[in-house]
């Protein structure tokens, strides 16, 4: 079964072997954006801190790995709409995006370590903490 992965699930799979394993074997699902997101914490994460031409190496590795559900402006759009009946403000309208493309890829997990964030996004994806 094919899973959404938002950005700190990939982070997670960079620290975490099976978790890799995981990825490589199943495949995943989840929005372009997310590359620019890993590639982001990879090089500005102190705990982390890889240079960026690393960076780039690991996060098209993991690219090989995904697939991409994006959304056109008109998904967009809707899914703002939906916003304020979610509770969404602020940079938390990255995760209500990430929720609506998990659902119009039709996969029935969304993994995160940020479970909280997701809370009652997603309309049909459950959301899995790692």
């Amino acid at each position: 079964m094919k899973a959404y992965w938002d950005s700190s699930a990939l982070i997670e799979a960079v620290k975490d072997s099976a978790l890799r394993a995981r990825l490589h074997q199943e495949k995943g699902v989840t929005r372009t954006q997310t590359l620019s997101e890993v590639f982001s914490t990879l090089t500005g994460n102190p705990a982390l801190r890889f240079d960026a031409d690393y960076a780039a190496q690991v996060t098209e590795q993991l690219a090989g790995d995904l697939e991409f559900t994006d959304l056109s402006a008109i998904e967009v759009i809707a899914a703002l709409k939906k916003a304020r009946r979610k509770g969404v403000r602020g940079a938390h309208v990255h995760d209500l995006l990430h929720a609506a493309a998990a659902d119009k890829a039709g996969v029935q997990e969304l993994l995160t370590l940020d479970q909280n964030d997701f809370d009652g996004l997603p309309d049909k994806a459950k959301v899995i903490l790692l």
